[in-house]
């Protein structure tokens, strides 16, 4: 390490290393502004997006709960302007499950697999994303394609299913003729039940299949 006799030859050895080394300095502290810079518009504008999506969600709530004819209208500008938000995703969500409801079923799977889509990945939404994947296997269930139901479930991890997920997936496989494996599932789901109601249904189920 180097050794300076005076406060003169600290200074100067200062001055050189910035001499020397000016460019990569100004470079980095550009490249740390530049960040900085980056960091805060995209919170900024995602805050402002967050709040202009949740004004239309609640436009379309209103609507919808008046039953007026531009619901679908603002449906549609909310997930074409703000697609991949929160409230986007909800409206998905309320949606789909509407459809369902008015037995609408091919509509309402459609939607659900949108919310599918946009729930996945690293940024995703766990909870909207394991509740599209439980009501596309409730609708595959319906329209008995038992295999897409497996398909659809197979990628919930087997510690931390709802007794439902073990529920449909027996369902399953009683449409496949699996019977045993259906078994499994049931017991696996009469396990993890909240309640006797559900314990009753699913030792039905059970006992239905017995040879």
């Amino acid at each position: 390490m180097a050794e300076y006799n005076s406060d003169e030859e600290r200074f100067a050895a200062v001055i050189n290393f910035f001499k020397d080394y000016k460019t990569i300095i100004l470079s980095s502290l550009a490249i740390i502004f530049i960040s900085l810079i980056s960091i805060i518009s995209f919170q900024s504008y995602k805050e402002k997006r967050n709040s202009d999506a949740a004004t239309i969600y609640d436009s379309w709530l209103t609507a919808l709960e008046s039953n007026n004819e531009s619901a679908r209208e603002i449906f549609d500008e909310l997930q074409d302007t703000f697609s991949g938000t929160g409230y986007a995703q909800l409206a998905i969500m309320i949606n789909g499950s509407n459809l369902a409801r008015q037995g609408n079923l091919s509509e309402a799977l459609e939607n659900f697999r949108l919310l599918l889509d946009d729930t996945s990945g690293y940024f995703g939404n766990d909870v909207l994303n394991s509740v599209a994947k439980i009501n596309i296997a409730r609708i595959e269930l319906s329209n008995k394609n038992f295999t897409n139901v497996l398909k659809v479930l197979d990628s919930f991890a087997s510690n931390s299913e709802h007794p439902m997920v073990y529920e449909i997936k027996g369902d399953a496989l009683v449409g496949l003729k699996k019977e045993e494996l259906a078994m499994e599932q049931y017991e696996l789901a009469i396990e993890n039940a909240r309640n006797e109601s559900q314990k009753s249904i699913l030792n039905i189920k059970i006992n239905s299949i017995e040879l």
